[in-house]
Parts: structure tokens; C-alpha cells; sequence
């Protein structure tokens, strides 16, 4: 072979390994960028890990065991700890210390009667409804075995707490319903706090009144072992659906979160919303085991008790958007009474979270 043929040979033989060396590198490049990105797509968004960690968090909801239930599960699992250092709960007496908390930025999670977030909403507070959890725990006490209709009613007294919140408004507007006015046909006498009218009830001092549970379950229970026989004489669930042609339920509590939370922590309330669900699943499918965990955080209340009173606490998760059109229902309806009752109008779509 001359000399120029063995140069040639030579260049022609660097060209092919470069150029194979070259597409080795390409190839290779791609499948690490091909395997990248399927180990990328593999992964969460984000993972507890990743988030920003809030320090703190401060949830209040009504004293008593309904709303306050499925809280009492996220802080003894420690659910949250991935995304908070530190789950303040913060129980509230009545709905005037729930708003002062929400407006004065002391709580950023409140479970409350639905219509008071539609309210504080539509009053220009930054809050979004999540979720739907209570729909319906409101019954009239009366003497047992008594058969009670709305015409029975008419000239006698019933006792109701908070003037001007749930229980007072549902009643109200079933009076209205079945053509009773409150203001003539019905003698409202009206305590600060379910507790009291326990009490009276116990005591003899008031023949009717409507009780939310646990409430209701216990003025029954206590009357019963003080010889007073009381029972559930009337469902205002079932009044309602009477009422209104309806299922028999009232969408009538949830958990309302600050728009603050939600725009710098959106991980977190994802978290809140999900660990939610749970928590409600837990206490409907195993009701013994619930009752001895929410024992330890509910002073009065033994297991058997809280055991009883879960069936008819009515929980149900539904996110916010998916309850959008029966809580629509129900503020219209309740605007019946005054339009003010939810702030003037319905709440637009920005009210219900939809992440």
C-alpha cells in the first residue's frame, strides 16, 4: 500500500471512530436524559421533605365531639407532622369566640356552621370552605313516646341555643315551612349553650328544646338515669327533607381554612383535605376503636357513650366543590329568613377550594 493510501486509510479509519464515538455519547446522553425523565415523572411534585415546614397551626372547632372528632385523630396519628412542628387544637364555645378567632387571624383551620364562612366571605375575609363533614345533627328532645307534629307545637315553648345560628335558623325555618310564625304560634326561649339546656331539660324546666349531638344523646342519657324520660321526638333532618322535597340531610358544617394557608402552604392544606377524608372513614368503619381515641381527649364522655353518638353525628366527607350545589340550596333557603344570614348574596365560586 502506497504511502497517500495508508493516510487515507488512516483518516478514513479516525472519521468512523470518532463518528461512532460521537453517537455513542448521543445515545447514551439520551437514555440517561430518557431514564432522568422517567424517574422525574416517577416522582411526587413535591414530598413532605421538600416543602416549606410551618412552625405552627392553630385548628378550632366546637366543643363537643362532632366536628372536633376527626381533628382529634389527625393529632393523636401526628399526621400533620411532616408539614407542621407544632398542631395547636382550640376548642370554641360559641360562634361570636369562632368569628373573633377567624377575624382576628388567631386560628387558620375552624370548623364552622357552613353558612358563617359564606358569611365571613362575603364580608371580604380571606377564607375558602374545603370540605362539607356534618350534615345534620339537629333533633328536638321532648318527652318519650310523645308524638310530636308541628301542629302540637303551636302555643307551646321550645327551648334553643345560640340566637341567630344553626339550630335557631333550621328551626326557625321549618316553623315558617309548616306555616307556624316563631314570633306568635311558638314560644322560642332561647340559652347561650346547648350545656344549659341539658340541664333544664334534666331538671324539668324546659319540656322541649333542640339540641345538636352529642348534646342530644346526652340530655336523653342523663334524663333517663335521673328518671326523666326524654328521647328524640323529632329529626330536623328528616323535617327537612319533608320541607324541602330534599334528601333527608343538611349540609350543615365544614372546615374553613385561611386564604393565606392556602396560597403559602398549599402542600399542607392538600394534606389537611386528605388526612380529613381519612379521619371520617376511620370513625364511620370503626366506631369502638374511635370512641376509646376521642375518650382521651373528651373529658364526661366514657368509650360506650361516644361509641352511640358516632352513627348519628352524620360525617360524610365531601370536598367543597363537590357540595357546592346542595350548600347552595341551603343558603338560599336559609336566606328566606334574611338574606343577611349569609352575607347578602350566595358566595361566589372563589368560597369553595379547588386546588
Amino acid at each position: 500500500m502506497s504511502r497517500t493510501s495508508k493516510t487515507s486509510y488512516v483518516m478514513m479509519s479516525l472519521i468512523v471512530a470518532i463518528t461512532s464515538a460521537l453517537i455513542g455519547c448521543s445515545a447514551q446522553t439520551n437514555q440517561a436524559t430518557t431514564s432522568s425523565q422517567q424517574s422525574a415523572a416517577e416522582q411526587p411534585a413535591a414530598t413532605a421533605q421538600e416543602v416549606q415546614k410551618r412552625e405552627h397551626l392553630t385548628i378550632q372547632a366546637p366543643v363537643g365531639i362532632s366536628l372536633s372528632s376527626p381533628i382529634y385523630k389527625m393529632i393523636e396519628d401526628k399526621s400533620l407532622s411532616p408539614f407542621v412542628e407544632n398542631v395547636e387544637y382550640k376548642p370554641w364555645k360559641t360562634p361570636d369566640e369562632l368569628r373573633a378567632r377567624i377575624s382576628s387571624g388567631q386560628a387558620e383551620v375552624s370548623a364552622v356552621p357552613t353558612y358563617v364562612g359564606a358569611n365571613l366571605y362575603n364580608r371580604g375575609m380571606d377564607v375558602k370552605l374545603i370540605n362539607t363533614l356534618i350534615w345534620g345533627i339537629l333533633y328536638m328532645i321532648g318527652p318519650d313516646g310523645e308524638a310530636v307534629s308541628w301542629d302540637s307545637l303551636r302555643g307551646q315553648t321550645v327551648h334553643v341555643p345560640f340566637k341567630g345560628d344553626m339550630p335557631d335558623l333550621v328551626f326557625r325555618y321549618l316553623l315558617k315551612k309548616n306555616n307556624l310564625d316563631p314570633t306568635k304560634d311558638v314560644k322560642i326561649e332561647y340559652v347561650s349553650a346547648p350545656q344549659e339546656l341539658v340541664g333544664l331539660l334534666v331538671a324539668g324546666k324546659a319540656k322541649y328544646a333542640i339540641l345538636p349531638e352529642h348534646m342530644a344523646t346526652m340530655s336523653v342519657m342523663q334524663g333517663n338515669k335521673a328518671g326523666k324520660k326524654l328521647g328524640k321526638v323529632m329529626s330536623l333532618q328528616a323535617e327537612w327533607a319533608k320541607a324541602t322535597g330534599k334528601s333527608p340531610r343538611i349540609p350543615q358544617a365544614g372546615i374553613l381554612v385561611s386564604g393565606e394557608l392556602i396560597a403559602k402552604h398549599p402542600e399542607l392544606v392538600a394534606e389537611l383535605q386528605k388526612q380529613f377524608e381519612q379521619s371520617v372513614q376511620f370513625l364511620n368503619e370503626k366506631p369502638k376503636d374511635a370512641a376509646a381515641m376521642i375518650a382521651k381527649y373528651q373529658d364526661g364522655l366514657t368509650p360506650p357513650i361516644i361509641e352511640n353518638v358516632i352513627p348519628s353525628l352524620n360525617l360524610q366527607f365531601v370536598s367543597a366543590k363537590d357540595a357546592k350545589e346542595e350548600l347552595e340550596f341551603f343558603f338560599t333557603e336559609l336566606s328566606t329568613l334574611s338574606p343577611e344570614i349569609i352575607g347578602g348574596k350566595l358566595p361566589d365560586a372563589g368560597f369553595y377550594y379547588a386546588p
